[in-house]
């Protein structure tokens, strides 16, 4: 995500979150006219391009490498997870973090092998979107982001920030960096192929469907899985 793309979208936001026309929008998605016209752009770009190209990652490639792969990119955002965690003063999830890269790095043989879960250390799985929420920042509106997909104002913030400590983008080389970039979409693409189905047995809407389950999912996730406080 640019700083372009950032701006583009919050000057969006400004401009057309007044209008008549997103009266109508369902709670805490003001901008659903444009964000489902962003959908559709994704859902087509998908279609035609990513999709396709995951399938074949996923049909060509055996599945231990394909393991492995995940494992790598896994072990940076367990990292990446290490501010956060240390940001929201959860000393636990801390040392399970630091414990998984420390162990995965180095016997795990950079990521390769996650030996850490099967020793039975849990990730954190925390990010900057959960660190603003946690102290108590609201998601504010539901945003569909060109190619990245469903995201919140918070959200969007938080990934921007993840983006300059990521491991992955801070790689020297450009082109590597890009083709490891690009690797790791195709690898979290493929992931996504049994939510996917899911989605299209179940969603009689599926723009809604995936817009309330993104948004309760993050919600679960800045209070790690515990109810609101009103509830």
């Amino acid at each position: 995500m640019t700083t372009r793309a950032l701006l583009l979208t919050a000057l969006l936001a400004v401009a057309l979150g007044g209008c008549a026309a997103f009266r109508n929008a369902a709670p805490g998605d003001p901008l659903e006219p444009i964000n489902r016209g962003v959908d559709s752009f994704n859902n087509t770009f998908d279609h035609y391009l990513f999709r396709p190209i995951a399938k074949g990652y996923d049909a060509v490639l055996p599945v231990p490498v394909k393991r492995g792969v995940s494992n790598v990119f896994q072990n940076a955002a367990d990292a990446q997870s290490l501010l956060s965690d240390a940001l929201q003063l959860k000393g636990g999830k801390l040392g399970d973090d630091l414990g998984r890269v420390l162990i995965n790095s180095t016997i795990g043989l950079g990521g390769l092998f996650d030996l850490a879960s099967d020793m039975g250390i849990e990730r954190g799985n925390e990010d900057l979107g959960q660190t603003l929420g946690h102290w108590g920042l609201g998601s504010g509106p539901y945003l569909v982001v060109p190619f990245l997909g469903p995201s919140s104002v918070r959200d969007l913030a938080g990934r921007y920030a993840d983006g300059k400590i990521d491991p992955v983008a801070l790689v020297s080389s450009v082109p590597l960096r890009n083709s490891l970039l690009g690797l790791r979409e195709v690898d979290a693409r493929v992931a996504l192929f049994p939510a996917e189905a899911l989605i299209q047995q179940a969603a009689l809407d599926r723009y809604s469907f995936i817009r309330s389950a993104y948004l309760q999912r993050r919600q679960s996730l800045v209070l790690d899985g515990k109810r609101p406080k009103d509830e």
